[in-house]
């Protein structure tokens, strides 16, 4: 009965006879929520309720009970539940408690997503660069955000994403290295040319973001010019964000004059960690509390030799790896403090930083899909089968990650 009447509005539903079954049938694809009874044969519902919340924070759980059972229900929602329904149930009540629980859990992900993503630490630096952020979002002003792996630049462009005028509008993206093997082929150029084109167009009166820039070949290039170049400022205006790992120096060898010259002067750099203690203090206190939520962990202090360690360290990941280490320290910790014992395994010197990096934003050569199942592996095991927390260390949101587990088949050792 249930599984009728949710089919009949679309929703794509699953049916487990228990706990264990349920258990199985979450891991090996994405659910955005689960429908459960609290008295079930074996394990109860509340067992599921554990579960779930400790695999993924964020998928929605809603308990189905008897009227007799309503305290238990509402205990539930102490324990993390979405909400509760009491039998018989009522299908529009249902149907209106479930769009409830999910228009929550997509607020709550954006929340957890942004709050992790893009903040403002102390100092003149920063404070300069989140002026200039907001003087592109306030004008939607073309612009080149340049800055080495992990500095941010994905969520920079997010930020002024957010804060502009074309929020409530698209906001597309292309990637030079996400294309297959057969748009690379024979005919590798057109087809490329033609999805830019696909992709801004998409994008039209929002926002339009290029990863890269400096990867794009030549023919490409131009055309991004024209793009660039013949907008009218008209409902139809799409801002063009664009980005780079490589500075000016490198950048105006690889791209065209007239490119390079319309973006030189408004180009953003975002700062390196290198040598900012104040910073690095700043967003470690910022990701412990992020891990300690997503975690469930109550981590509250870091051994001051092992803080030392932090500040002297170099970050050439920057605030991806910064943010990596410390989801890794909670991860290991034991108690409430993260004390210096962890310093081997968080600091291992025979690793690259492109290794601790784990962004998926930040590989080049996507084509090499056996490099992006591996390194979805490697979020996976850091994060123990947390998929919410994984989705943060790679730098993606947790259905793009669903949908790569899907893609690539990636199993949890």
């Amino acid at each position: 009965m249930l599984k009728s009447w949710l089919v009949k509005r679309d929703f794509n539903v699953d049916i487990a006879t228990g706990v264990d079954q349920a258990k199985q049938m979450i891991k090996e694809q994405p659910f955005d929520l689960v429908l459960s009874d609290i008295r079930m044969p074996g394990a109860d519902g509340f067992a599921l309720l554990s579960w779930v919340k400790k695999y993924d924070s964020d998928m929605a759980v809603i308990m189905m009970t008897g009227f007799a059972d309503i305290e238990s229900a509402v205990e539930s929602m102490k324990s993390g539940a979405a909400d509760y329904i009491a039998k018989p149930i009522e299908p529009e009540l249902l149907f209106k408690k479930i769009d409830e629980a999910l228009a929550t859990q997509e607020n709550l992900s954006k929340n957890h997503q942004h709050s992790n993503d893009f903040i403002k630490p102390p100092g003149e630096v920063y404070k300069q660069l989140f002026d200039r952020l907001d003087t592109i979002s306030e004008n939607s002003a073309h612009c080149l955000i340049i800055g080495d792996r992990g500095s941010g630049k994905a969520s920079a462009v997010k930020y002024v994403y957010e804060k502009g005028i074309h929020y409530s509008k698209p906001l597309g993206t292309f990637d030079y290295n996400q294309f297959d093997e057969k748009a690379h082929g024979q005919n590798g150029s057109e087809a490329n040319d033609s999805e830019l084109m696909r992709a801004f167009k998409a994008a039209k009166g929002g926002m339009f973001c290029i990863n890269e820039i400096d990867l794009l070949d030549i023919n490409k290039q131009s055309e991004l010019l024209t793009m660039l170049t013949r907008q009218a400022r008209n409902d139809d205006y799409t801002q063009v964000i664009m980005t780079s790992e490589k500075h000016k120096p490198e950048l105006q060898k690889t791209l065209v004059p007239k490119l390079y010259s319309l973006l030189e002067n408004d180009a953003i750099l975002l700062p390196s960690l290198k040598g900012r203690e104040q910073e690095i203090a700043f967003f470690t206190l910022h990701f412990l509390k992020f891990a300690n939520y997503t975690l469930n962990k109550k981590v509250e202090h870091i051994e001051p030799a092992l803080q030392q360690e932090l500040m002297r360290y170099d970050w050439p990941g920057n605030i991806q790896e910064l943010k990596n280490c410390i989801i890794k320290a909670v991860l290991l910790s034991e108690g409430d403090c993260l004390h210096t014992e962890l310093i081997p395994a968080l600091f291992n010197k025979q690793a690259s930083a492109h290794d601790k990096t784990l962004s998926l934003k930040s590989i080049q050569g996507l084509r090499k899909e056996n490099y992006e199942k591996e390194k979805i592996q490697q979020a996976l095991e850091l994060a123990k089968g947390n998929k919410t927390m994984a989705a943060s260390i790679l730098n993606i949101d947790r259905k793009t990650l669903y949908n790569k587990i899907k893609l690539y088949n990636v199993t949890l050792h």
